[in-house]
């Protein structure tokens, strides 16, 4: 007897079909899902870890800023007339301010940082030295060069600022430093073709009025004259610095860009102290031991601000960095107040403050120009 019609089983290739069509579907359906869960993914992926290192980069940011302010009080402990110590005991005054004694202090500080920094190089970042080595030997010198040059500049940025910090205090030379804005902006305008707007214009005009107001009081006599314009020197030669590093940042990671700066402050310190000429190195028998603990402490200062300065940059961006950087004058003359009792007068602080908003307001305009843009 014949099956009713309802009942009969599906030929062989429909059944086939059928199967083939279910798991399409089933295929279809698990497809949108793998789509939705790599879309949260990637939605999750790109935040956090944004919002992880913008932090990790605001603390890395303060960390540099207190260290290299502290940093500054130590030379002015270390270089220069004694000082009292938190008003209780006098303390300092190991060596006097002369080119040959500040460049004695930067090689032996060099001399502490270079082999910590070769040290924990591959620590902190384990493709250093294969990233080192891509960068000596690649056909195109530039980057290399571009970062030895900022080792240079920053050589010389650091031997005058010494100088400027025994003759006129950590605060005033430290101000004076931060004009560095009025060479870079220019300078980006002509390598960059970066033109400066007419708010960064009026910035500028308000750090020259600061700069101006924080330095008049110290022109008094010749010798604090000369620490003026020795500070606004190493304040020409840090913007040269800061420019030629953005350059090598395009093409290296911070830590073999900072150990190759440091690399090349030390070879020319060591170079200018062996030149055949007279360049006041002075140090007392009994001040030894004080300069060379100094000397000790300065290095280790110098590697905590510059390393996280150069990471809280990289993790943050340079203009969002260059905020919170902009608070050294402050936080130094602060520091220097508090802990050697240093004193200045009215139009000095509102010289340091003025400097202060002119950099913040400076580095907030760089900071919403590619959101414009």
């Amino acid at each position: 007897m014949d099956r009713p019609p309802g009942d009969a089983p599906l030929p062989s290739h429909e059944a086939e079909l059928q199967k083939i069509r279910d798991l399409q579907a089933t295929q279809a359906e698990l497809q949108k899902e793998v789509e939705e869960l790599r879309s949260q993914y990637t939605t999750l992926k790109s935040r956090e870890p944004k919002l992880s290192k913008a932090k990790l980069g605001l603390w890395l940011i303060l960390v540099s800023t207190l260290a290299l302010s502290i940093h500054n009080v130590i030379v002015r402990i270390t270089i220069g007339q004694r000082v009292n110590l938190f008003g209780l005991f006098s303390i300092g005054g190991l060596i006097q301010p002369t080119i040959g004694n500040s460049l004695l202090i930067l090689w032996l500080r060099m001399l502490i940082v270079v082999p910590l920094m070769i040290g924990i190089a591959g620590f902190l970042y384990p493709p250093a030295w294969q990233d080192l080595q891509r960068l000596i030997l690649q056909r195109d010198r530039r980057p290399l060069m571009s970062i030895i040059a900022s080792g240079a500049f920053l050589f010389l940025s650091q031997v005058l600022i010494y100088i400027a910090i025994a003759q006129i205090g950590p605060g005033v030379a430290v101000t004076i430093l931060f004009m560095y804005p009025l060479i870079t902006v220019p300078l980006a305008w002509w390598l960059f073709n970066d033109r400066p707007t007419r708010l960064r214009i009026a910035v500028m005009s308000l750090i020259l009025i600061g700069v101006v107001l924080t330095a008049v009081p110290s022109l008094g006599m010749a010798k604090i004259g000369g620490g003026v314009i020795t500070a606004v020197f190493s304040g020409i030669a840090f913007a040269l610095y800061l420019i030629l590093m953005q350059l090598g940042f395009r093409k290296a990671h911070p830590v073999p860009v900072t150990l190759v700066q440091f690399l090349t402050v030390l070879v020319l310190s060591s170079f200018s102290l062996s030149l055949p000429i007279s360049l006041g190195v002075s140090i007392l028998p009994e001040a030894r031991i004080g300069f060379f603990g100094g000397g000790l402490i300065l290095g280790a200062f110098t590697l905590v601000g510059y390393l996280a300065n150069n990471f809280g940059v990289r993790y943050m961006g340079a203009a969002q960095a260059s905020i919170i950087a902009s608070s050294g004058p402050v936080l130094t003359a602060v520091l220097a107040a508090l802990i050697i009792r240093t004193k200045l007068d009215w139009v000095q602080i509102m010289g340091i403050l003025l400097v202060t908003i002119g950099v913040t307001a400076l580095s907030l305009e760089r900071m919403k120009k590619p959101k414009s843009a």
